[in-house]
C-alpha cells in the first residue's frame, strides 16, 4: 500500500549518515555520488510524506511510492555490498597470519575490480532516482506536509492489563452457570462463545477460566490458542504439553503416543478445555477430537470462542453464547481508563466530550475503544483528539476497524515499520520480545539517534514497550529473559494490510508471489521439498526467509543450498525445528546475513567453518542443537556477533573462541550436558550485557574473569546441579568491576550462600530472585545495602535463615515474593513493620508467615 516507502527513504538515509559509511564513502573514493543521492533524498523527503499521505486517493500516487520503495530497497543492497566488503577486510585485518603481504597485488586488483563494479550500480541507481524524482513534479504535493504521528510518553509498564474489564460480570456469570450445570446426554458438553472480532470473547473466557469456582470445578483446565486450520495432531501436542513437566518435549512424538498419553492423563478426571478462537472445523474433524476426549469424567466441558456461527453450529451441545458490544456507558469508562490517569479527565471536560464522540465511533467493540484511548493517553493537544474523531477513515469500507487503522497511521515512523514486520509471522503465533527485537536489528529498523549512546537492544525493547502500550500487543507473559506475548486476530490482519508487497506467509495454496517481496515466511511444510516452488524462484531481493511454525523446520540440505544460491541479500535464515544434519558450506557466501537460527535443530553435529565468514552476522542461535559437538574454529572472525545461544556437546569452551567476540551482547549457555568449563577469557567480552548459563548438569564453576565485566548488567544461573559459585580470591572485593542490575539463582543445590564478588552490585542491584536451592542458607551482610532492588524473590530454599540485621535499608523494594522459605517469615514481618515502600507482597505456602497488614507507604498488598 505504499505505507513504508518514508521508512525506507529514512533507512537508506540513516546508512549514509553514519560514520561507518563516511570511512566506506572514503576507501572506495564514491563519496560524491553518494552525498548527491543523500542530498537528493533529503531535499525531496517532505514531499514523499505528503504522498503518502494522500496515497489512499490517488492511485497514480500509489504507484510512484511503489517505485520509489523499490528504488530505496536496491540503494539498501547496493550499500550492504560496501558494508559487507569493509567487514571482510576488516576481519581479515585483526586476523592475519604470518603470511601477511603475499597476496597483496592481487588484492589490490580485487579492490579495484570492486570498486569499478559498484561505481556502475551507483550511476545506475542515480538515474533511476533522477527519472523518479521528474516523475514526482506531475503530482501535486506539498513540501510542508503535516506530521500527524502521536508519540506516546509512558515511561514505565507494568505488564498488567492496562484497561481492566468492563461490562462483562453478567456474561461470566452466564457462562460459569453453564459450567455448572448438569450435562444430559453427554460425558462432555461444548460452550461456544461466538461474537465479532474484538467483542471481547477471548477476554471472556479467561475471567471464567481463572474464577476460583471454576478451579473448584475442574481438576484439570487447558487452554488451547487454536490456528487458523484444524489440526488434530497439533492440538493434542498443546494439551499433553500443557499438562506435562516444562522439561518434556512431545512434540516429535507420533500420534498413537499422543493419544496414549492423553488418555492417561484425562481419564476419568473432570475437564475444562478452552478451543480459543476456531475458525474452521469439519464434522469429521471435530468429532475425531471429541471422541478423544471421551474419557474424562462426566461433568467435564469445552468452551469455544468463535467468530463464526457455523463453527459453533459444529461443536455445540448446548445453544451458543452471542456475546454482544459494550454499553455505551461501559464503553466510556474503558476509554477513559486507557486515556488518562486515574481522575485526570475531569481537569480536561472538552477533551471528555470528543472522547465520548470517538467512544461511539468505535460501536462498542472493547478493542477499537482501547487502541484508540491508548493512543490518546496523556495527550493534552486537543488538536490530536479532533484528529482522531474527524478521521477520514471512519467512512472507509473495508475489513480493517476504523479505530485500528487510524492507531497505525498516527504511529511514529519507526514503529510502523516495526509493527508491519510482524506480518510474517502466522495468527496466534506466540512471540517473544528478544527475538523479535533481533529480528528488528538485522533488518535496520532500529537506528539509533543522533549522539545516543543508548544499544540497539535497549531502543528496540523500548519500541516493543510502545507498541505493547498502543495495545498492538497482548496476553504479555513475563520470564526471566523475556516477555512472551501474542498479536490479537484483527491487530494481526492490519499487520497484513500494512505490509502488503513487503512481506508474505506462503502455503501450499499460495499462487504468484510479488517478485520484489522483502519478507518471506513459509508457514507450510509441505513447502521444504528439495527444490524451491516456482512462485518462489524468482524473488531475487529476500532479506528474511522464515519458517515459523513450530516444529516444522526444513528437512533437507538440497533445499537449503537452492535458498542460498537463490536469496543472495538474506539478512534473516531463520531455521528452528529443522532437522538436517549440516548445514550447506555455501552459507558463507550470505555475506549480508545478519540472523541465523538452528534452534532446536536435534541432529546437526557441526557447522562449517564458512559460517564464520559471515561479518555481518549479528545473531546466532544454536540453543538444543544436542548433537553440536563443537562449534567453529575461527570464531574469532565474527566481528560483529552480537548474540549467541548455543548448546554444544564440549567438555570445554575453548580459549580464543567466544573470548575473542568483543561486540556479543548477550551470551546463552544451556543444556550442555558435557560442558564441564567455560573459557577463562571471557573477561575479554567488554560488551557483554546478558549472561545465562542453564541445564549444564557437569559445570563445577564460573571462570573468574566474569566479576570483571564492566557492562554485563544481567545474570541467570540455573540448573546446574555441580556448580560452586566460589570466592577463590578470599575476601578481597575492592578490584570486582562487576555491576549487576538482575540476579537470577535457580536449582543450584551447592549453593549455600552468595560469593563476595556479588557484593560490588549492591548498590545496583534491582532484582534478586533465589529459587529452588534447597541447601542455601545464608544471605550477606551486603543484602542490606541494596537501596535499589526493587523486586526480590526467595522461593524453594527451606533451610534459609532470616538476616540478622533484617531488611532495613531496602527503600526502593516493590515486590517481595516469599514461598516455602522457613526462618525468613519473621525477617519478612520485620521488614514490613520498619515502613519501606512495598507495592505488593505475594505469600504463597510460606512457612509461619503471619499475616500482614500495609503500612502508609504501600500502594496495594496481595496476599
Amino acid at each position: 500500500m505504499g505505507e513504508l516507502v518514508t521508512g525506507a527513504v529514512q533507512g537508506v538515509l540513516g546508512m549514509l549518515a553514519s560514520a561507518a559509511y563516511e570511512e566506506i564513502m572514503l576507501t572506495w573514493d564514491v563519496k560524491d555520488d553518494l552525498e548527491k543521492l543523500k542530498q537528493k533524498l533529503e531535499i525531496n523527503r517532505a514531499k514523499i510524506l505528503d504522498a503518502e499521505q494522500k496515497q489512499r486517493k490517488e492511485l497514480e500516487i500509489r504507484t510512484w511510492l511503489k517505485k520509489l520503495r523499490q528504488f530505496c530497497h536496491d540503494a539498501e543492497d547496493v550499500l550492504d555490498e560496501f558494508e559487507a566488503e569493509a567487514l571482510k577486510r576488516q576481519a581479515t585485518l585483526e586476523h592475519r597470519s604470518f603470511r601477511i603481504k603475499v597476496r597483496y597485488y592481487v588484492s589490490c586488483l580485487a579492490k579495484l575490480k570492486f570498486r569499478y563494479k559498484m561505481g556502475h550500480k551507483i550511476k545506475d541507481l542515480t538515474k533511476t532516482l533522477d527519472d523518479l524524482l521528474e516523475e514526482k513534479n506531475l503530482f501535486p504535493l506539498s513540501s510542508t506536509p503535516e506530521d500527524r504521528s502521536i508519540v506516546n510518553r509512558r515511561e514505565t509498564h507494568s505488564f498488567v492489563s492496562v484497561s481492566g474489564v468492563f461490562g462483562r460480570k453478567d456474561d461470566k456469570k452466564r457462562i460459569i452457570e453453564l459450567l455448572m450445570s448438569p450435562s444430559e446426554n453427554t460425558k462432555i458438553s461444548v460452550v461456544p462463545i461466538v461474537g465479532i472480532g474484538g467483542v471481547g470473547k477471548t477476554t471472556l473466557a479467561k475471567m471464567v477460566f481463572i474464577d476460583e469456582r471454576v478451579d473448584q470445578l475442574f481438576e484439570i483446565k487447558v487452554w488451547v490458542s487454536m490456528q487458523v486450520e484444524f489440526d488434530l495432531r497439533v492440538i493434542l501436542t498443546d494439551i499433553v504439553q500443557s499438562l506435562s513437566p516444562p522439561d518434556t518435549r512431545c512434540d516429535h512424538w507420533k500420534m498413537e503416543q499422543l493419544q496414549s498419553h492423553l488418555r492417561g492423563m484425562l481419564e476419568n478426571k473432570r475437564c475444562l478445555f478452552i478451543l480459543d478462537d476456531v475458525w474452521n472445523v469439519s464434522r469429521q474433524e471435530w468429532t475425531e477430537l471429541r471422541d478423544l476426549l471421551e474419557g474424562v469424567s462426566k461433568g467435564s466441558k469445552i468452551i469455544v470462542t468463535s467468530r463464526n456461527k457455523s463453527v459453533a453450529a459444529v461443536m455445540r451441545t448446548v445453544p451458543e453464547y452471542d456475546l454482544k458490544p459494550l454499553s455505551d456507558e461501559d464503553s466510556i469508562s474503558l476509554f477513559m481508563k486507557c486515556a488518562f490517569e486515574q481522575g485526570e479527565e475531569k481537569s480536561h471536560p472538552a477533551l471528555v466530550e470528543i472522547g465520548k464522540e470517538i467512544v461511539k465511533k468505535c460501536a462498542g467493540n472493547p478493542l477499537a475503544v482501547k487502541t484508540l484511548g491508548s493512543l490518546l493517553y496523556s495527550k493534552n493537544d486537543e488538536r490530536n483528539w479532533v484528529h482522531v474523531r474527524d478521521s477520514e477513515i471512519w467512512k472507509m469500507e473495508t475489513d480493517i476497524l476504523p479505530s485500528l487503522r487510524i492507531s497505525y497511521d498516527l504511529m511514529p515512523l519507526h514503529l510502523k515499520q516495526c509493527f508491519a514486520y510482524c506480518s510474517i509471522f502466522p495468527k496466534n503465533y506466540e512471540f517473544n520480545n528478544l527475538e523479535l527485537i533481533q529480528l528488528w536489528i538485522a533488518n535496520g529498523l532500529i537506528q539509533p539517534s543522533s549522539g545516543s549512546n543508548q544499544e540497539l537492544e535497549e531502543i528496540g525493547q523500548q519500541y516493543w514497550e510502545e507498541l505493547w502500550s498502543r495495545s498492538f500487543f497482548e496476553d504479555v507473559v513475563e520470564d526471566y529473559l523475556f516477555l512472551t506475548f501474542r498479536m490479537h486476530d484483527l491487530i494481526h490482519q492490519l499487520c497484513l494490510s500494512v505490509a502488503e508487497n513487503e512481506s508474505s506467509v506462503v502455503n501450499v495454496g499460495t499462487g504468484d508471489v510479488y517478485e520484489r517481496i522483502r519478507h518471506l515466511s513459509l508457514a507450510d511444510p509441505n513447502l521444504l521439498s528439495d527444490e524451491l516452488p516456482k512462485n518462489l524462484s524468482k524473488l531475487r531481493g529476500l532479506h528474511t526467509v522464515m519458517f515459523p511454525v513450530k516444529k516444522e523446520g526444513p528437512t533437507g540440505e538440497t533445499f537449503l543450498s537452492n535458498c542460498i544460491s537463490t536469496f543472495k541479500h538474506l539478512r534473516v535464515l531463520h531455521l528452528h525445528d529443522s532437522t538436517f544434519e549440516g548445514l550447506p558450506s555455501s552459507v558463507g557466501k550470505l555475506r549480508h546475513l545478519r540472523f541465523l537460527h538452528l534452534c532446536g535443530n536435534p541432529k546437526i553435529k557441526r557447522l562449517p567453518n564458512s559460517v564464520c565468514e559471515l561479518q555481518n552476522l549479528q545473531s546466532l542461535g544454536l540453543a538444543k542443537c544436542e548433537a553440536l559437538e563443537e562449534l567453529p574454529v575461527d570464531m574469532k572472525r565474527m566481528i560483529n556477533l552480537r548474540f549467541l545461544d548455543i548448546t554444544t556437546k564440549q567438555v570445554v569452551l575453548p580459549e580464543n573462541g567466544i573470548g575473542s567476540l568483543t561486540s556479543l551482547r548477550a551470551l546463552f549457555i544451556g543444556d550442555c550436558d558435557n560442558l564441564e568449563a567455560l573459557c577463562e577469557d571471557i573477561c575479554s567480552l567488554t560488551s557483554l550485557k546478558k549472561f545465562f548459563v542453564g541445564s549444564c548438569p557437569r559445570l563445577k564453576d564460573l571462570p573468574r574473569g566474569i566479576r570483571d565485566i564492566e557492562k554485563l548488567e544481567n545474570l541467570w544461573i540455573g540448573n546446574c546441579e555441580n556448580l560452586k559459585l566460589s570466592d577463590e580470591e578470599g575476601n578481597q572485593t575492592s578490584n570486582i568491576r562487576l555491576k549487576l542490575r538482575s540476579l537470577v539463582l535457580f536449582r543450584l543445590p551447592k549453593l549455600v550462600s552468595l560469593p563476595k564478588w556479588l557484593e560490588g552490585s549492591a548498590t545496583t542491584l534491582r532484582r534478586l530472585v533465589i529459587e529452588d536451592c534447597p541447601n542455601f542458607r545464608y544471605f550477606p551482610e551486603w543484602l542490606q545495602r541494596c537501596s535499589s532492588l526493587q523486586k526480590l524473590k526467595i522461593a524453594g530454599c527451606p533451610q534459609v535463615s532470616r538476616p540478622q540485621e533484617g531488611f532495613p535499608l531496602l527503600a526502593s523494594l516493590k515486590l517481595l515474593t516469599i514461598e516455602e522459605s522457613g526462618e525468613l517469615s519473621s525477617a519478612c514481618r520485620r521488614a514490613f513493620n520498619m515502613g519501606f515502600h512495598l507495592e505488593e507482597l505475594q505469600e504463597e505456602q510460606c512457612v509461619s508467615l503471619p499475616m500482614l497488614e500495609a503500612s502508609g507507604g504501600s500502594s496495594y498488598l496481595t496476599v
